[in-house]
């Protein structure tokens, strides 16, 4: 029991760190859909700690986003999962 008791206080520390509230984590995405200075294209993230934590701020988006087929997997991907397709 001792050690389980430990793990939880540890992981108790550590989220109270790195993670932060799903209100506060939910702000970038807020932002991104009501800001009326983010355009499409925009990557919105958090201020803080490697975009993980803090207030939203327009960040850079990484490589793969760019990628066309890794686009392509995903949005045939979502339509598997959903069972919605798209006509394009």
């Amino acid at each position: 029991m001792g050690n389980r008791r430990f793990y939880y206080w540890l992981y108790k520390l550590t989220n109270r760190i790195i993670a932060q509230s799903a209100k506060k984590g939910a702000l970038p995405i807020l932002c991104a859909a009501t800001d009326s200075t983010v355009k499409g294209g925009d990557y919105i993230g958090s201020k803080r700690l490697f975009e993980s934590r803090g207030a939203p701020k327009k960040v850079q988006s990484n490589k793969r986003s760019h990628s066309e087929e890794d686009s392509r997997r995903l949005w045939e991907i979502s339509e598997e999962l959903t069972g919605v397709k798209y006509l394009s």
